[in-house]
């Protein structure tokens, strides 16, 4: 089998203390809020993700302390407030890097789950709140599946593929950034083996 392609920018995650820190839901909230708003105070981000100031705090500081996050020590503001920022980049784990012990499987399953749970809702939100978009964002908006007949090589060199393009407009993204009517767009991609 080959080796998979680790995206641009990307932490591996390999220990379980680091899973278990991103795998609270509360916590995927406050990473991509801050990845899509940028820097932001413990108050700010409690209004998005619907918490007290003193649960985000906490949060962030576990989040920070497994690099996930960090203090935005240039993002201005009032210096009395502690303002966080995400760390660059993405993440990524391999449920073969967990094998060892029936805890570690079990919070790879639990990762995996608040993970998904986060994406499958950010697509709901999306759906229930499509008609407050523009019409052309109304338009842009897709939703696709298809059943392809791959084996575990070729999969991995689809996801190759795939990640290379999502790379290509990622740079494109950044080089351009102040483009008028751009807005973050969550791209879900899920390759596995099914059966009807």
């Amino acid at each position: 089998m080959p080796e998979r392609k680790q995206p641009a920018d990307t932490k591996r995650l390999d220990q379980l203390a680091d899973l278990k820190a991103l795998s609270h839901p509360v916590r995927l909230r406050l990473i991509y809020a801050l990845k899509i708003d940028g820097p932001m105070t413990a108050t700010q981000l409690g209004k998005i993700v619907d918490e007290s100031p003193a649960s985000v705090s906490y949060h962030m500081r576990q989040l920070a302390a497994h690099g996930f996050a960090m203090e935005a020590t240039d993002a201005g503001g009032d210096r009395r407030e502690r303002w966080w920022q995400a760390a660059e980049g993405g993440f990524t784990f391999a449920r073969d890097d967990f094998a060892d012990s029936p805890e570690a499987v079990e919070a790879v399953g639990a990762g995996r789950r608040a993970m998904i749970a986060h994406q499958w809702g950010r697509l709901r939100e999306y759906d229930e709140s499509s008609a407050t978009w523009s019409e052309d964002w109304q338009r842009a908006a897709f939703a696709s599946d298809d059943l392809l007949r791959l084996t575990p090589d070729e999969t991995q060199l689809f996801e190759d593929e795939l990640r290379n393009v999502i790379d290509k407009w990622r740079a494109k993204g950044k080089a351009t950034a102040e483009v008028d009517g751009r807005e973050p767009v969550m791209l879900l991609l899920h390759g596995f083996p099914t059966r009807p």
